[in-house]
């Protein structure tokens, strides 16, 4: 699909992987500031539908997102297993809401795969590529368009 992935230098990249309804899934570890329970939400009137709330974390507003609906997938039903991934965009913070964490794989950049073509246009720009390890199968995904307030 993209010529890209030959041209990639290799490179250790440390994933932290965890599942969206029955997707695994993961991201650059690195880009990740924390994983924190979920509590309260504090709802937001007229927000987008991937919009669950916000938090008061440590004296900054953390908006969260269901990382599901904006994959394609219904609405999280939230458990004492979900967990929200904060990460930083553009100077503020945003919580990704996950069904579980799983583990932090170590993968190669060059072993990664293009995502499948027959992924929804519309979705196909959240994706960076697919890896394998322990026998399973990891959607590795791109957090830029993820955290964009219009996609």
């Amino acid at each position: 699909m993209s010529h890209t992935y030959a041209q990639r230098e290799e490179q250790t990249v440390l994933l932290a992987t965890f599942r969206v309804r029955h997707a695994l899934c993961a991201l650059d570890a690195a880009a990740v500031q924390e994983v924190i329970r979920l509590g309260p939400l504090t709802p937001v009137r007229h927000a987008r539908a991937e919009v669950c709330g916000i938090v008061n974390l440590r004296g900054k507003i953390v908006t969260i997102l269901d990382l599901g609906l904006k994959l394609g997938f219904p609405a999280i039903v939230p458990s004492a297993n979900s967990r929200i991934f904060i990460m930083e965009d553009r100077g503020e913070f945003i919580g990704l809401l996950v069904d579980r964490v799983d583990e932090v794989v170590e993968t190669e950049s060059g072993d990664w795969q293009p995502p499948p073509t027959n992924i929804a246009w519309g979705q196909a720009q959240f994706f960076r590529g697919v890896c394998r390890s322990g026998g399973k199968v990891i959607t590795i995904l791109n957090p830029t368009p993820i955290l964009a307030e219009e996609t």
